[in-house]
């Protein structure tokens, strides 16, 4: 399995591999009014409208994603971007190394945007559940 991984303040998350469309460097958002805090704008790509999710934001951090690189991600029947701190990099990982998130803190948090979460090399990466996002 694949993990396009990034970071969000000194934490590792990551999306599976074939959950992303592609990365955008440098992207400008126009804002919408009236949307919910965690929802960016919208992006114009290649003459389509994206909506852009400040992910910080949707997982309840206190700052707002500091990279102007979006990973845009197939949600459901559509392409939503992912505005994150720092894009890192793809890792492989074999299934067995993916576990669920520890009963002893599933009510805690909000889990249901949580996979799983993988170990590579010395790292633990959280593995956020896009589909969950909208």
């Amino acid at each position: 399995m694949e993990l396009l991984s990034f970071a969000l303040d000194d934490k590792y998350f990551g999306v599976l591999l074939d959950k992303v469309k592609e990365i955008v460097k440098g992207t400008r958002v126009t804002p919408v009014p009236l949307t919910p805090p965690h929802i960016e704008g919208v992006m114009n790509l290649r003459g389509d409208p994206i909506s852009i999710i400040d992910l910080k934001k949707k997982l309840g951090f206190d700052s707002k994603a500091e990279s102007l690189d979006i990973i845009l991600c197939y949600i459901k029947d559509s392409v939503v971007g992912l505005r994150v701190d720092k894009i890192l990099t793809i890792n492989k990982f074999s299934p067995d190394a993916f576990k669920k998130v520890p009963k002893s803190i599933e009510r805690n948090i909000e889990s249901k945007y949580i996979k799983g979460i993988v170990k590579i090399e010395e790292d633990k990466y959280i593995i956020i559940d896009v589909d969950q996002l909208i």
